[in-house]
């Protein structure tokens, strides 16, 4: 009878030890590796990943879509047209060429342009000095500079517009979202149409609204400059008209000495990178036979805004002569 006691109290105490294992087993599979925060439980929602960023954008230019640096550090332009409008987004490039002759001063009419290193002219930017500069971003023009493109996207992601001057606008915008400020591009351009509203509205409160003439002297020639060209967008955006001989689906048109009534207008815009063509017409006989040169309304205007600025900052200098000769004169 004691030998059952004794072995019934065996088994009772086996079977309690191997209860206390089996709780121990379920604890040890509720719980966390070594180290490691515990598991929640199953029905708790957990917090959604942040989303990724990524280090590039991609802007559509004149050969496609480029993806470009979203915080592009150094950048190279290729032509005045950009260094206008990246210098009035608030960016300065590292390197910009100069108009004419390599080394010439930048467009005296920009801000902000001092410390930029010059790579050349528009026309011969220097790969060599691009390069050397080591830049993230370089944006250019096909018109200028297709020859070049395949070099240059070898030295850097490298965005193209089309061409310049009667694409000014959206020029403004590619260069916008090539450095990521597509938004200040957009402010850009409707404080343009707000400013060419404004000159509108005075010019319909004149007695008549003047015709316009616009052309440039050169060495043996008249260029007239149509509505097809940088200053002449702004004219025709403004409402203002050109004379008969003027309205040309070209970009410009030659005239001779013996032509220079098609130069004609109420009012006579006109620049030059030379003065000295100019002199020799106001010695023409003909030319004391203008309407604007007897009403003393013939104004020269710089060459670096009218002709070669091609950005916004030229346009508005544009528009503060348009306002300063046709409204407050």
């Amino acid at each position: 009878m004691l030998q059952l006691v004794h072995r019934s109290d065996s088994f009772l105490i086996r079977i309690g030890l191997l209860i206390v294992c089996l709780f121990a087993i379920a604890g040890c599979s509720n719980s966390s590796a070594p180290g490691q925060p515990a598991v929640p439980a199953a029905s708790t929602t957990e917090t959604p990943a942040a989303p990724s960023t990524s280090a590039t954008i991609a802007v559509k230019d004149a050969y496609g879509t480029v993806q470009v640096p979203a915080s592009p550090a150094k950048i190279v332009v290729l032509d005045i047209g950009a260094l206008d409008n990246l210098l009035a987004l608030g960016v300065a490039p590292v390197g910009a060429p100069s108009i004419l002759s390599p080394g010439d001063p930048f467009p005296k009419y920009l801000t902000g342009a001092e410390g930029i290193q010059n790579i050349g002219t528009v026309n011969e930017p220097n790969l060599e000095t691009i390069d050397s500069i080591k830049p993230d971003l370089i944006i250019g023009n096909k018109d200028t500079h297709d020859q070049i493109h395949d070099k240059l996207t070898q030295i850097a992601p490298t965005v193209f517009v089309e061409s310049l001057g009667v694409t000014w606008k959206d020029n403004l915008l590619v260069h916008a979202q090539a450095v990521n400020k597509a938004e200040e591009g957009k402010k850009l351009l409707e404080e343009y149409n707000q400013k060419i509203a404004e000159l509108k509205g005075k010019l319909d409160k004149l007695p008549s609204k003047p015709q316009i003439s616009l052309f440039r002297p050169r060495e043996d020639k008249i260029q007239i400059y149509s509505n097809h060209t940088f200053s002449g967008t702004i004219l025709a955006d403004a409402g203002l008209e050109r004379p008969a001989a003027q309205q040309i689906d070209s970009f410009s048109k030659d005239v001779t000495e013996e032509q220079i009534a098609e130069l004609d207008a109420e009012v006579m815009f006109w620049f030059s990178r030379d003065d000295s063509f100019y002199a020799k017409l106001q010695k023409n006989p003909l030319w004391g036979t203008l309407h604007a040169v007897k009403a003393n309304s013939i104004h020269q205007v710089d060459w670096e805004t009218w002709m070669s600025g091609l950005g916004i900052q030229a346009v508005n200098s544009v528009l503060h002569d348009l306002n300063k000769h046709l409204i407050t004169s």
